[in-house]
């Protein structure tokens, strides 16, 4: 949806209105997986109201965090001077490292407006950490390029045209709080049993609510496997809400969001002066999860490099922040994730064998949707309930044509992408009985379980390898299965059995 917003009095800077920017607005909803989640830290306060035009009563102003993220000094001061005369708790960060520190150490509900280009990251790669972290975030990220395939990769967006002057500013920052009421609401905040996360009735399902209660028993670390989007962040959480570490903070971390120069800062933490731009002292995710769970999803995509510094920081309990001689005691549970098989990558050298070994002294391995039968019927209920209200629509139901559409589907994006097709549906043909068209009409690709399989990637299709490197070939591969999916990352990402991060990367060191 592209919206013209007009500018008013007190207008953010001469040369960003002359290039027009674009805004996207993105709410962190981190309920996908198995079921439906929530969870509250243990100073998150439900917000007070929040007035149409952005301002709020005193009282209610140190309950949320408004954390502007933007390099240039002059927008980010004139950014910080419009909202803090309307908002209690304004803070300022320069480059993507210190704004997901500042999250951290906050740990409440956050409204985050971000530059897209950033020094260390792009406001894209802070939104995924956002999603992350264990609490509400709303993420505005603001830029001058064509962001489409992002946006794509991003999920449901609202897209605005600059400029904007200081009520429009202060216009979308409400939204933001808005969307933060909103989910602090909705959000059950007492029970999160196994029960009420992982939602099913199946056998691999029973099975999986059994063991949750003895494996959270153990400090021993946890090693998730299945394909993406089958909950394995869901089974995280309810293991650490089930185990005497309860009350201690759930990190979560997307090992593939961060670029590999900053995935030892970003874990470890940094002293002052390590690196250019490290301003003060921060922590790290490790020192944050003390005394807690530290969730490390898509830990394949780890830096090969940075491998031995886990391991070392694994066997001994310490961990050495970046610049500093000083090792730091941690005492967190290490919960591991990844979708793809990582004893290949083992074998082919793309992963450490002995840190392998180390992250899977326990495991779990979590079903496909495809492979639970009943199950997609209760949870596709139980998320079109939530979308509804979520979005202000009309309720829906599901017709019998539809419900046959959802055992049928071998649903390849697992509840991920069961979410995404209903949220499209519910949004186009809300108030009527959903049925099989409406949903394969929603949904990115419609493929039945007894489908043909999709022919092998290693064929190439119709590239020519003829004379050209391996890496080209990479190259070749990656553009081509992306035009075939429309410029959407994420669905190429699926495709190629990768994060969509991992293309993000690749494809910047190409340019």
């Amino acid at each position: 949806m592209l919206i013209n917003v007009s500018s008013h009095a007190c207008p953010i800077n001469g040369d960003m209105l002359k290039s027009g920017f674009v805004f996207i607005l993105a709410v962190i909803d981190r309920g996908s997986g198995m079921g439906m989640y929530s969870s509250k830290q243990k100073n998150q306060q439900p917000i007070g109201h929040t007035p149409s035009d952005g301002a709020i009563e005193n009282q209610a102003n140190a309950q949320y965090l408004v954390l502007i993220v933007e390099d240039d000094e002059d927008t980010a001061s004139l950014y910080h001077a419009i909202l803090k005369l309307h908002y209690h708790n304004v803070k300022v960060a320069r480059n993507g490292c210190e704004a997901v520190s500042t999250l951290v150490e906050y740990q409440g509900p956050a409204a985050v407006i971000l530059d897209y280009q950033l020094p260390d990251m792009t406001g894209i790669d802070v939104m995924t950490t956002c999603r992350d972290l264990d609490q509400p975030t709303a993420c505005m990220v603001i830029s001058a390029n064509d962001l489409s395939a992002e946006n794509a990769s991003c999920g449901e967006i609202v897209r605005l045209v600059k400029p904007l002057g200081c009520k429009a500013l202060l216009d979308w920052t409400g939204k933001l709080i808005e969307k933060l009421q909103q989910q602090l609401s909705q959000s059950n905040l007492n029970d999160a049993s196994p029960e009420t996360l992982l939602l099913g009735e199946s056998k691999a399902m029973h099975s999986l609510r059994q063991q949750i209660p003895l494996l959270a028993l153990s400090h021993a670390p946890l090693w998730l496997h299945g394909e993406s989007g089958t909950g394995k962040e869901l089974v995280a959480r309810s293991i650490h809400y089930c185990s005497p570490r309860s009350n201690e903070p759930f990190i979560a971390v997307n090992c593939a969001a961060f670029p590999e120069s900053l995935i030892e800062s970003m874990l470890f933490g940094h002293i002052k002066g390590a690196f250019s731009g490290a301003t003060r002292d921060q922590k790290g995710f490790f020192e944050a999860a003390d005394g807690g769970t530290l969730f490390l999803d898509e830990i394949g995509d780890m830096p090969l490099v940075f491998q031995a510094k886990l391991l070392r920081a694994l066997q001994t309990g310490t961990i050495l922040p970046v610049g500093s001689t000083k090792p730091v005691t941690v005492d967190c549970r290490i919960v591991s994730a990844c979708h793809r098989d990582l004893s290949a990558a083992v074998q082919q050298g793309e992963f450490r064998e002995d840190l392998y070994y180390r992250l899977n002294v326990l495991s779990i391995e979590l079903p496909p949707l495809r492979e639970r039968g009943n199950d997609v019927v209760l949870i596709a209920n139980r998320l079109l309930s939530n979308i509804t209200s979520e979005e202000h629509t009309l309720p829906c139901r599901l017709s019998d044509s539809a419900v046959s559409f959802l055992t049928d589907h071998a649903w390849p994006g697992n509840v991920r992408e069961l979410e995404n097709t209903l949220r499209r549906a519910a949004i186009l043909h809300q108030g009527v009985d959903l049925h099989k068209q409406h949903l394969i009409s929603s949904s990115i690709s419609y493929s039945s379980k007894t489908a043909p399989p999709k022919p092998d990637i290693m064929s190439f299709g119709t590239i020519n390898t003829s004379g050209k490197t391996l890496k080209e070939i990479e190259e070749s591969v990656i553009e081509n299965t992306i035009t075939e999916h429309q410029g959407c990352i994420e669905s190429a990402a699926k495709s190629l059995g990768v994060a969509p991060s991992t293309l993000y990367r690749r494809r910047k060191k190409t340019v």
